[in-house]
């Protein structure tokens, strides 16, 4: 005599296509938002440099500056993409093609090798730039050196 066993089957065919779609739903909004945050242009512009301090102040100018930013290893970006010296200054004359005045701004790390920073000034002034500058924090009022 054979015994049939009954079993009951939890999963059916619906909560099968709900399962589906809900993880679907998922994987659309993990790839979306990861997309957003890796594309965000304010994250891109957060190059982390420590400046280095000093009393001036600098006066305002009229004309937007280049701005070309060395890491703490000695990495070097223009408009946040990371540059060859070479690529450096190919891009610079392109940029300064028709405004020779228009100044670039060396931000730079104050951990960063010296020699670096001339590199890039070099380049800078070989490329045609007139006006040519080093970005710095001002001090605190509390931290200047009395003579």
């Amino acid at each position: 005599m054979k015994v049939r066993i009954h079993r009951e089957s939890y999963v059916r065919l619906e909560s099968l296509a709900i399962t589906d779609i809900i993880l679907n739903i998922f994987i659309f909004f993990f790839t979306a938002f990861s997309l957003v945050y890796t594309f965000n242009p304010a994250r891109e512009s957060r190059i982390i440099v420590k400046l280095p301090q000093a009393d001036i102040k600098s006066p305002a100018d009229q004309t937007e500056p280049i701005v070309v930013t060395i890491n703490n290893r000695n990495e070097v970006f223009l408009k946040n993409q990371p540059k060859t010296l070479r690529d450096l200054k190919t891009e610079l004359e392109s940029l300064i093609a028709y405004n020779k005045t228009r100044p670039v701004i060396v931000r730079s790390d104050k951990s960063v090798i010296f020699d670096r920073v001339v590199q890039v000034l070099d380049v800078a002034k070989n490329a045609g730039v007139e006006r040519l500058g080093i970005a710095i924090e001002e001090k605190s009022s509390g931290t200047h050196l009395s003579h």
